[in-house]
């Protein structure tokens, strides 16, 4: 009895054992597949092998959505970048609520921030920033989460106490500026947004490194107002500057009006001052042509010439004349004048 049980025993090992290895064998190809991940839509893919970037290229480097085969954790690691998604950062650092009553006749800058226009006055503007992510390598590689935030909120606040200090606190409030020299509306987001992405552009240059991976894709200013100490005394300053600008833009449509009146008054006096010289012109011509035959005539026969003369003159004398009165001779005949003023 003995020997049989021993052989029972061993083959139960046996086929204990060969169940153990089946079932290594199948965790073992599960762990080797662990690593494999979808990439989702909207997103690509960094794959870290032992903490260093996989591929020759930023186009090898970079994997598109779909089925990304890796080696299981912690050989490899794969970073989905949402690429398609846009971050959004609140800038509040010099902007304070109107709804909160001051508490004294001064601003603290420690508590509450502010930026200066270009004639002095004290602004307050809230901003909200939204960015979408260039270069995912950049972006998830050379600066931390905690950095870019911060480096976006400073860039557009540098830019906005930059520009502000060019503009009036007027033009700055109404965020829109109508330059002399140009004639062209400037926005004041535009400019800011410009400013912006220009010096987040040349970071990467000045740093040494591929940049911050981002652009900025809209930038708000949801929130422009001076300090609450004297908000009620610039509305009123900027209604009246309004109405100014009114006044002054129908004064100009007047002027630009009568401008017009003149000018077709001018045209039309040029008109029949030039009509009225050809007429003269033309009766001249006529009178001199007449007067030139007549000459002619003259040097041929001067008594003949004298003698119509003197028949048809007073022929056309009382063709002209209205009444005819006969007086005996010796008659004294006074005739009034028209009376001069």
């Amino acid at each position: 009895m003995k020997p049989k049980t021993s052989t029972v025993v061993f083959q139960g090992l046996e086929a204990g054992l060969r169940m153990f290895r089946w079932v290594v064998v199948i965790l073992l190809v599960l762990f080797c597949f662990s690593g494999v991940q979808k990439v989702e839509p909207g997103n690509v893919g960094l794959l870290l092998r032992f903490g260093r970037l996989e591929g020759a290229t930023p186009g090898e480097q970079v994997k598109q959505p779909g089925l990304l085969m890796a080696l299981p954790f912690p050989v490899d690691r794969v970073i989905q970048v949402p690429v398609k998604q846009e971050g959004e950062v609140v800038i509040e650092e010099v902007w304070h609520d109107l709804g909160q009553l001051p508490t004294s006749d001064e601003i603290d800058p420690v508590l509450e921030g502010y930026c200066i226009s270009g004639d002095q006055n004290i602004v307050q503007a809230r901003i909200v920033a939204k960015y979408r992510i260039t270069d995912p390598i950049a972006f998830e590689l050379f600066v931390s989460k905690e950095d870019r935030e911060a480096i976006l909120r400073d860039v557009v606040l540098t830019s906005l106490t930059h520009t502000a200090a060019g503009w009036g606190v007027f033009d700055v409030i109404r965020l829109q500026r109508d330059p002399r020299e140009t004639g062209e509306i400037e926005s004041l987001q535009e400019t800011v947004w410009q400013h912006a992405q220009a010096r987040l552009d040349r970071l990467g240059e000045s740093g040494g490194f591929p940049g911050c991976g981002m652009e900025i894709s809209a930038l708000e200013f949801t929130d422009v107002h001076p300090p609450r100490h004297v908000n009620a005394e610039f509305q009123r300053a900027q209604s009246a500057q309004i109405d100014m600008e009114a006044m002054t833009r129908k004064a100009r449509g007047d002027a630009e009006q009568m401008r017009s009146q003149a000018e077709s008054t001018q045209n039309k006096l040029i008109q029949e001052a030039n009509a009225y010289r050809e007429t003269l012109d033309g009766q001249v011509r006529a009178e001199l042509a007449e007067f030139l035959d007549l000459y002619k005539e003259y040097e041929k026969s001067p008594a003949l010439v004298w003698q119509r003369m003197l028949i048809e003159t007073p022929e056309a004398i009382l063709r002209n004349v209205g009444s005819i009165h006969f007086v005996a001779p010796g008659t004294r005949v006074i005739l009034d004048g028209e009376k001069q003023p």
